[in-house]
């Protein structure tokens, strides 16, 4: 057998042992990935069932009540239930939506849904506060974007909702909403700037009552 010959075949074996080396790492890495991801949901499942049980009718979302905090300028506290779903995805372990919100006052037994079933989805929600004072931010009224848990999240339509501190009063603003652009509050004036069938909508209310001012739509001036 010549020198070359024998150069080559040396260099075959060492590819083949490489090649052999590679398979095994990848082989390996795929293991760890997928007992990762496994054991990510196997531990939201876990964190699911060893929180405080949420019942509903009907359903077969896996709902998880988040840690409360308090609103601010109050004594009302308030906390997200929301639901993860899986993803098929391996790079993903899901994501998660948030269905409703608890209100809990103290000197109060029983607590409080802002919605009366879980088979919507909070889409968008913002606080409005008021920052007037530099020592403590009061918290004036939340706007949330409700939506149906099926569809587009981005294109589906839903109902815009602005609510006080407590989550007592609850003022239906529009339905047909698909996105809420803002929401400010300046001049004693809360406004919300949203968009509904294809226009956008301002509205104002007022901060104490929540009652509404007035509405308008915005016309778009055409490019040039």
């Amino acid at each position: 057998m010549c020198k070359s010959q024998k150069f080559f075949r040396t260099l075959w074996r060492i590819n083949a042992v490489i090649i052999l080396l590679a398979a095994g790492a990848i082989a390996v890495g795929s293991g760890a990935l997928l007992v990762e991801v496994f054991g990510a949901r196997s531990a939201r499942s876990r964190d699911a069932e060893a929180g405080v049980p949420v019942a509903a009718a009907e359903s077969n979302a896996h709902l998880s009540l988040g840690r409360a905090s308090v609103v601010a300028g109050t004594d009302v506290m308030r906390a997200d239930l929301s639901t993860n779903n899986e993803s098929g995805s391996f790079s993903s372990g899901g994501y998660s939506e948030t269905r409703n919100v608890l209100f809990i006052e103290p000197g109060q037994k029983v607590g409080r849904w802002l919605l009366p079933d879980n088979d919507h989805i909070i889409r968008y929600s913002s606080d409005i506060t008021d920052e007037s004072d530099h020592n403590a931010k009061r918290m004036i009224a939340m706007a949330v974007l409700v939506k149906p848990a099926t569809g587009s999240p981005e294109t589906s339509m839903g109902k815009l909702l602005l609510f006080d501190p407590s989550g007592k009063k609850v003022v239906e603003v529009a339905n047909d909403v698909r996105v809420i652009h803002l929401t400010s509050l300046s001049g004693g004036e809360l406004t919300i700037l949203y968009e509904r069938n294809r226009r956008l909508v301002l509205a104002a209310f007022d901060p104490g009552s929540l009652a509404k001012r007035g509405e308008q739509e915005i016309d778009i001036p055409q490019l040039k």
